[in-house]
């Protein structure tokens, strides 16, 4: 019996502090200063291509549009030379003793 009282005493006191509690006043500015710090505190995500910067960019685009022209000038300029000489399949045929002087498909 004596420890169940002293038990409801305990919860009694308990109680009564929890009253006795004040209201803390803070100041209206504090959110604002904490999330400030949070914010410069956080970490910035940087991009894999972060050094792949505008002027790097339209660099390499420059450097890959003449390489692409170039390609086109050259190809035109040997499809007009190899359509002169013999056709793709003569030249392979040429080259590779392939002619034969029969008509026979099974040589």
């Amino acid at each position: 019996m004596k420890n169940k009282e002293h038990i409801n005493q305990q919860i009694k006191d308990t109680f009564n502090v929890l009253d006795s509690i004040e209201r803390v006043e803070v100041n209206h500015f504090f959110k604002h200063k904490v999330l400030q710090k949070l914010n410069a505190e956080k970490e910035e995500k940087k991009s894999i291509f972060s050094w792949f910067t505008p002027q790097l960019q339209l660099a390499t685009l420059s450097v890959l549009l003449l390489f692409n022209f170039g390609t086109i000038f050259y190809v035109f300029n040997n499809s007009i030379e190899s359509a002169s000489a013999t056709s793709g399949i003569e030249a392979f045929a040429q080259e590779y003793s392939l002619q034969s002087e029969s008509d026979s498909i099974l040589n």
